[in-house]
């Protein structure tokens, strides 16, 4: 199994918005990673003051690194941001990790 886990910063600050927010782009999000070769599941978690992380896992790196690659992490990251829009300069950076276990 591979596990890759995107964290950045949004300009969310809000708790009570940023989890509504946090609910809707999961529900957007789902049927795009569902389509996915090798899509195993997702995980949305709240770091505090506005952190996200996005936690996928994928049956290997082949299906990971085409999910990253081909489009798919495009998708998601334009549904990301859109409905959790990235902090401003210099804390917006996205940092993918991304591990077999």
């Amino acid at each position: 199994m591979v596990i890759s886990v995107l964290t950045r910063q949004t300009a969310i600050r809000d708790a009570d918005e940023f989890q509504k927010r946090v609910s809707r782009f999961a529900e957007r999000a789902r049927p795009v990673l569902a389509l996915q070769a090798g899509f195993g599941g997702l995980t949305i978690e709240g770091m505090g003051d506005g952190g996200l992380r996005e936690t996928t896992s994928w049956t290997s790196m082949d299906d990971c690194r085409r999910y990253v690659r081909e489009g798919g992490a495009a998708m998601v990251a334009t549904i990301a941001d859109a409905v959790l829009p990235t902090a401003p300069y210099p804390n917006g950076a996205w940092v993918r990790e991304t591990r077999e276990e």
